[in-house]
This record gives structure tokens, C-alpha cells and sequence, in this order.
């Protein structure tokens, strides 16, 4: 019975990668996209590993069995060595080594390598065990754009005066990420950081502000987006321009914001007693907001402070009057009109979200959350949502989180007049499982994971000769763990009447939350 075969220990890592295609590992940053699934870009970092989303491929360029020039397809090298079969999607873990001074050729799998004299980098492959990408310099994130709330680490130092910017809390991927997270809040200009980028879908429109010194660009409708962050996720979100955090400068006029009626907007004011206003309570557009505010009662002459501003629809006529020293016209008919009040962070016929504030999930398992807003809105959208879940037209958030952490989402409702912002403090746990010992651990999440192979589930464990171990009736198969820290399967109707070591109890605690 301790006999332990290579040929059994092979199968079963087959039957598991095929079982553990939809399982995501408790990661903090996901692997990355399979357009950057070339090993030749990273050579030179001897030992060093990555993570990639391939397709199994039976097409391309190959070179060398068990390590492979670092020019070979990362997609076909997975299929010669067994990790994916053809057109099979999943992770692979690519580890970069120096050039060989020569490359054996084979047939493996229905895929035949090249064989190669001596060559400048190399690289080997093997199954996906959960771990993690490393930290990036900074670049371009348009290449990572396929990958929608895939989570990255970048090693940044930022810089005023490095490339374009635009938009704000959500960036169009061209955008210099070194200037990103200075406008972001994330680093001051010169401060040298890891940060976290999120990967977001193209957005409609992008705003432009002026913010921790830097000015971003407005833009219209772009293919690709990213959030940026501290890495822990906790940077606050940039207010939405012309709310009571983040007040506009005193516009003079209001004539740019007519038609947004019931609309409650702020602007910081610096009260005055000269200028031309129209109106009492209700002043025509054009009048002058520094003026109306002293006229009303909010400002005194030469006090600035942050007013709120009510736009309303055109009257047939307006009466002057005289009020805390300012007098203010008569008019007749206009087509837009505004009032002054204090500030008290009402948006008036703009969206208020009024859903939670925070939610949580667990890596693996179904996740949903409903984005609500008052004042009838016609779009909801959240960006900086993490792989796995996305938002629908009707502001449901959904999908199976596939990475941990804690992401500060930036939720938006919009109608007609306006746009109100607010974030969501989301949570995304690593799926840990609170039982009595590591082995119960272990087989509860086997159970839960390949129903298939450990049939009927039971919480029935047993020993014999230093294992401990759940028979699975409906499949004749022994799952067992020993003192000597190893995973052991006994499956003979399946595999044939060998135990096989299948692995340390560490590496699947990892994979299963276990601790």
C-alpha cells in the first residue's frame, strides 16, 4: 500500500487541473493577460515567476521539452508539457531561466518541440499553484485592457510633468499612471510607491479636474480604463465637482447651467456688493452669484464660503427688492433662473445613492449588491470592481470575486441634471473555513470543490496506520492526510490500487483557505 507511482501522480494532476478550471485561488493580484505571455520580454529575471491566462494552443513556435527557448509559445509549451489540453483556458505558471546551451526535442501530448543549439533565455511551465505576480515598473496599462478588473502592483514614483492624464477616479489607460496617482492622492510628486491598479471597462466619458495639483483632461467615450490606489486600497475617492467637498469657483453667472432644473450645485463665493443681479429670492441666470449671495442672506461683503446654488427654470417676471444692503433689479421674462442657500450637501434633483456604504464577499463564492439612488436615475455604474464582478444596467453587482482584498468602488448614478458619487467599501475575503483541524479543513473544501470525485460529502473522518482519512462511497475513493505533512488520495476503481502522494497539506491550505 505505500507504494507511490509517477504514472498515478501524473493522472491526477490531469483530473485536477480539468477539476480546478473554474477554481480561482485565494489571490491578492491575478495573473496576467495572455497577450503578455511571452517569456523573452522578462528575460534576465533568473527565477523569477509569473502568472498568465493562456488558451492550450497546438499552433506556433516551440523549442526544447521542460524548458523552452524564451521565444517559444508560452500557449503550446502549456499543451507539450500537460498543464492545459487544446483550446483549454487557464493559469499557467512560467518560471524564467538563463539560456540553455541546447534544447531537447520531443513528442508530448500530440505536440512536437524543435529541438535548438544554444540560445540567450529560457523559460519552464508548469500548473497553476495560486501564487502571485510580481510588483511592475511602471508602463503603459493599455496592454492589460482585455483583462476587466484584473488587480496589478506597480512600482511607481510620481512625476507632474510625465505624460497626459484624463479623467478622474477612473482614468483612460493611456493615461501616465505616474501622474495618475499623484492627482489620485495616491503619491506627492517625487515619492517613490507600490500601488494597486484596477482594470476597468471603457467608460462613456472621462471627467476632468484639478486636483492635489494636478490638472486631468476631460475626454469622451475611450476603450479602456484603470482605478488607481493605495495598495490596501483605502485612497478616498476624488469628490464630483460642484458637491459640497468639492465646490466649483464662484462661475459668475449661472447661464452655463440652465435647464438643469431642481439641480443643487456649490461654489466657493467670495461675497460682494458690486454687480448687477435681477430678481429676489429668484434671480435671472445671468445674475451675478457673488452679488445674489450677500442679497440673500448667505454671504456677507467680503466673506468667502462654499454656497449652494438651486437651478430653476425661467419665470415670466422677476422683482427687485433691497436686502442686507444690496439692491437688487427688476426684469421681465427669462429663460433661467437660480436661488442661493446654505450649504447643507443636499443635490436636489441630481441622484443621491442611498444603497450601503460597505459589502463583503468571499473569494470563489456568488456575490451581488444593489446600487439604489433617489431622484429617478437613468445610468448606474461602479468602476474599480475586482475580477470576476461587473455591473448591469440596472445597477446590480454581481459575479464570483477571484481575487482578496479591500477595493474603494466608485459608484455613479446620473439622470438629466446631474451626477451624485459615492464609494463603496467593498471587502473580498480568501474563502478561510472555521473547523476544528487543518485535515477537516482540507476535506471539506475537496468536497465542496470536486463533488464529482469525493462522493456522497461526509464529515466522517477516520484513522488507520498514522493517516487520517473520509471514504467516499459512490466513488470507492480514500482521502487522506499523514503526520509527515502530505495529501494522499487512494482512488483504485478510477486510477488503480496505489496511494499516491498528491501533495503537502501547506500547498492546498493555500489553495483552500486553510489556516
Amino acid at each position: 500500500m505505500q507504494k507511490l507511482t509517477m504514472k498515478l501522480f501524473s493522472v491526477f494532476f490531469i483530473v485536477l487541473s480539468l477539476l480546478t478550471s473554474e477554481f480561482v485561488a485565494a489571490r491578492t493580484t491575478s495573473p496576467f493577460p495572455g497577450n503578455l505571455a511571452s517569456a523573452s520580454r522578462y528575460r534576465g529575471d533568473n527565477s523569477g515567476v509569473y502568472y498568465f491566462y493562456v488558451t492550450g494552443a497546438t499552433e506556433g513556435s516551440l523549442w526544447g521539452t521542460g524548458i523552452y527557448t524564451d521565444d517559444s509559445s508560452i500557449a503550446k509549451a502549456a499543451v507539450h508539457a500537460g498543464v492545459l489540453q487544446p483550446n483549454q483556458q487557464g493559469i499557467v505558471k512560467v518560471t524564467i531561466l538563463a539560456g540553455q546551451n541546447s534544447y531537447l526535442a520531443t513528442t508530448a501530448n500530440g505536440i512536437t518541440s524543435g529541438g535548438y543549439g544554444q540560445w540567450s533565455g529560457s523559460f519552464s511551465i508548469a500548473a497553476d499553484d495560486g501564487g502571485e505576480n510580481k510588483v511592475l515598473p511602471a508602463m503603459g496599462l493599455g496592454e492589460f485592457r482585455s483583462c476587466i478588473g484584473c488587480v496589478y502592483q506597480f512600482s511607481v514614483k510620481g512625476g507632474t510633468e510625465i505624460g497626459a492624464l484624463w479623467g478622474t477616479n477612473v482614468y483612460t489607460d493611456d493615461s501616465a499612471l505616474e501622474k495618475a496617482v499623484i492627482h489620485a492622492g495616491v503619491l506627492k510628486n517625487g515619492e517613490t510607491g507600490t500601488v494597486r491598479v484596477v482594470i476597468a471597462p471603457g467608460q462613456k466619458d472621462y471627467l476632468g479636474t484639478n486636483y492635489n495639483g494636478i490638472a486631468s483632461g476631460g475626454w469622451e467615450a475611450y476603450a479602456g480604463s484603470y482605478a488607481v490606489s493605495t495598495i490596501n486600497g483605502t485612497t478616498p475617492l476624488i469628490p464630483y465637482p460642484a458637491t459640497k467637498e468639492n465646490p466649483l469657483p464662484d462661475p459668475g453667472g449661472l447661464t452655463a447651467y440652465k435647464g438643469r432644473n431642481g439641480a443643487a450645485l456649490y461654489f466657493t463665493v467670495k461675497g460682494s456688493g458690486s454687480g448687477a443681479v435681477w430678481g429676489s429670492g429668484l434671480y435671472t441666470a445671468d445674475s451675478a452669484l457673488a452679488v445674489a449671495a450677500v442679497h440673500s442672506g448667505v454671504l456677507q461683503v467680503g466673506q468667502t464660503g462654499v454656497v449652494k446654488v438651486i437651478i430653476a427654470a425661467g419665470q415670466s417676471s422677476y422683482q427687485g427688492s433691497t436686502a442686507h444692503g444690496i439692491t437688487s433689479n427688476n426684469w421681465g421674462g427669462y429663460d433661467g433662473s437660480y436661488s442661493v442657500a446654505s450649504a447643507d450637501g443636499n443635490n436636489g434633483s441630481i441622484p443621491d445613492i442611498n444603497s450601503a456604504g460597505s459589502a463583503s464577499g468571499q473569494v470563489g463564492q456568488p456575490f451581488s449588491y444593489q446600487l439604489t439612488a433617489g431622484d429617478n436615475p437613468t445610468s448606474l455604474n461602479a468602476t474599480g470592481l475586482p475580477e470576476g464582478l461587473s455591473i448591469n444596467a440596472n445597477g446590480l453587482i454581481s459575479g464570483t470575486p477571484k481575487v482578496t482584498g479591500h477595493f474603494s468602488v466608485a459608484l455613479w448614478a446620473t439622470n438629466s441634471t446631474g451626477t451624485d458619487l459615492a464609494s463603496l467599501s467593498l471587502d473580498i475575503g480568501g474563502g478561510q473555513v472555521t473547523v476544528g483541524t487543518l485535515s477537516d479543513c482540507l476535506f471539506n473544501w475537496a468536497e465542496n470543490v470536486y463533488p464529482s470525485l469525493f462522493s456522497p460529502p461526509t464529515r466522517q473522518n477516520n484513522s488507520l496506520l498514522g493517516y487520517t482519512y473520509r471514504y467516499y462511497s459512490a466513488t470507492n475513493v480514500y482521502l487522506a492526510t499523514r503526520g509527515d505533512g502530505n495529501v494522499y488520495l487512494y482512488a483504485p476503481t478510477l486510477f488503480g490500487g496505489d496511494i499516491t502522494n498528491v501533495g503537502t497539506m501547506a500547498y492546498y491550505a493555500n489553495l483552500a483557505g486553510c489556516h
